[in-house]
């Protein structure tokens, strides 16, 4: 399988837009975890070294989307329940919010609190629909959009853009941002994604997750993970675009068919999932 064809070509794309490095921290966490024997205890000291990233971890770990019905108490205890790479994956989180912090003129709040809860419904449906683990669904869901924040620090015109490609109809959504800014959202989450070491399955959905037609290949393009974090995404973004009482969003009705098939979900039983997610969220 070779999901990124031609990758020179997708540099290219990159426009001069500025990343921002990857943080000491995870160079060595990634470095522990490529060992034979990872040691959880270093793992634990190098993130328990920035006090205000390892309480954000564990607010995290808490929360909903992570309950195991116990509290998690330390950061030992959270590599040892949720696994040393669901805990890179919150590091990771943690530490790119921070980096992709806009101008002070330019808050990235509402983009962080929607990526929240992408990720927090992501999860959810990964779980009751059984198509992928939810801790890389909500993975998934956090970092989906991650090259936003760099095209709105590098293009001024970015928010129009995006808001044109999201009530396209008959354009795909980065077709409409490469015609504006000669690049897209997508090429740079991955890009971004693959720089700060998120797992492959996660950096792979990034670049194609308003490529659709993946969907009805089954893992023969991309991935099966990969394919069912796209599918459950854009669901879960359309569940919530309800929920708001939204308008204007074209990507379900391009996304439907393909991920209701993958998801072998019949339209009905996608009314009642909708139904009943939509009860979810109160």
């Amino acid at each position: 399988m070779n999901a990124v064809p031609d990758e020179k070509q997708l540099e290219k794309m990159l426009q001069g837009v500025d990343f921002p490095p990857c943080p000491a921290v995870l160079v060595e966490i990634d470095s522990e975890l490529k060992k034979d024997i990872p040691d959880q205890r270093e793992i634990a000291r190098l993130i328990s070294k920035d006090v205000s990233l390892s309480g954000r971890v564990m607010q995290i770990a808490n929360s909903p989307a992570f309950s195991t019905g116990h509290a998690m108490v330390s950061i030992i205890q959270a590599l040892n329940v949720l696994g040393t790479q669901q805990v890179f994956n919150l590091v990771v989180a943690q530490l790119l919010k921070v980096a992709l912090a806009g101008k002070p003129e330019i808050s990235m709040d509402r983009f962080w609190e929607s990526s929240a809860q992408t990720a927090k419904l992501s999860a959810e449906l990964a779980r009751r629909l059984r198509c992928v683990r939810p801790d890389i669904a909500y993975t998934f869901g956090l970092f989906r959009d991650c090259g936003i924040p760099l095209l709105m620090k590098r293009f001024p015109q970015t928010r129009e853009v995006l808001a044109e490609a999201n009530a396209a109809e008959d354009m795909k959504f980065t077709d409409v941002e490469e015609k504006h800014l000669g690049t897209n959202h997508a090429v740079v989450g991955y890009f971004l994604a693959r720089r700060w070491r998120l797992p492959p399955d996660v950096t792979e959905a990034m670049l194609h997750h308003h490529d659709y037609a993946v969907l009805g290949h089954n893992g023969h393009i991309v991935s099966h993970t990969a394919c069912a974090l796209i599918a459950v995404s854009v669901l879960a973004e359309h569940i919530i675009r309800l929920h708001a009482q939204g308008n204007g969003e074209q990507e379900w009705a391009k996304a439907a068919p393909l991920a209701c098939e993958f998801l072998n979900l019949p339209i009905t039983a996608v009314d009642d999932l909708i139904e009943d997610m939509l009860e979810w969220l109160g």
